[in-house]
């Protein structure tokens, strides 16, 4: 199997046998780089097509980026949007205590004698949802007491008509306000007699179907 054997001369067959190894190396060689050919170009085709598919990166901007574009939302914000309650369908329920704020209010600290107390009183709705209360003259109240609050010295009711209804639909945090001036005397009921205070401290209190307002300290000088 080696050595060439054959009526013509041994160099003859030995040229052959080298002539075929010969082409048997191209041909393995274009076989070769054929193959490492086709996988290359394949390898190449998906980064081609995902630098086409991707856009360009943006270089950032050296300008201050706009707070209301890049900034998230405050925690606050999402918290009052997605708390909100949903009112029911068809009209305001009547408020109760809890939603309803009574505050009074003294116009100042203090007057001079023959001066008249400005009182106000104002009425706050403080739920989530509108209600439906009854603010007027029959329900709402201004009373003045001693300073430690054990005496009852004057009612805005007992001398001002408290007839007649005033039912409102309160939206949330709409606030009522109401006020007079206080002649800086007692009263009773009826309005039957007065006497003149001295001077000294005084507390204000205001009420609105019997929920009271803290209360408000002011002097009489």
């Amino acid at each position: 199997m080696i050595e060439p054997t054959g009526p013509r001369p041994a160099s003859v067959y030995w040229r052959r046998r080298a002539i075929a190894l010969g082409v048997s190396l191209v041909v393995l060689l274009l076989t070769i780089w054929l193959v490492a050919s086709l996988v290359g170009r394949s390898d190449a085709q998906p980064e081609q097509q995902a630098a086409v598919s991707t856009p360009p990166s943006t270089p950032p901007s050296t300008a201050a980026p706009s707070s209301s574009a890049t900034a998230p939302p405050s925690v606050a914000a999402v918290a009052a949007t997605s708390s909100a309650p949903t009112a029911p369908p068809g009209p305001p329920a009547p408020c109760d205590d809890a939603s309803i704020n009574v505050v009074a209010e003294v116009g100042k600290a203090s007057y001079e004698s023959g001066q008249q107390p400005e009182f106000k009183f104002h009425v706050v709705n403080v739920g989530p949802l509108p209600c439906t209360k009854d603010i007027g003259r029959s329900t709402r109240e201004l009373i003045v007491t001693s300073a430690d609050g054990a005496t009852q010295l004057w009612s805005g009711n007992h001398c001002f008509a408290t007839e007649g209804n005033e039912v409102r639909v309160m939206q949330p945090r709409e606030n009522f306000t109401f006020g007079l001036n206080w002649a800086g005397s007692t009263s009773d009921e009826g309005c039957r007699t007065h006497s003149r205070v001295g001077p000294g401290d005084y507390l204000l209190i205001a009420k609105v179907a019997g929920k009271a307002s803290n209360p408000v300290v002011f002097r009489l000088n």
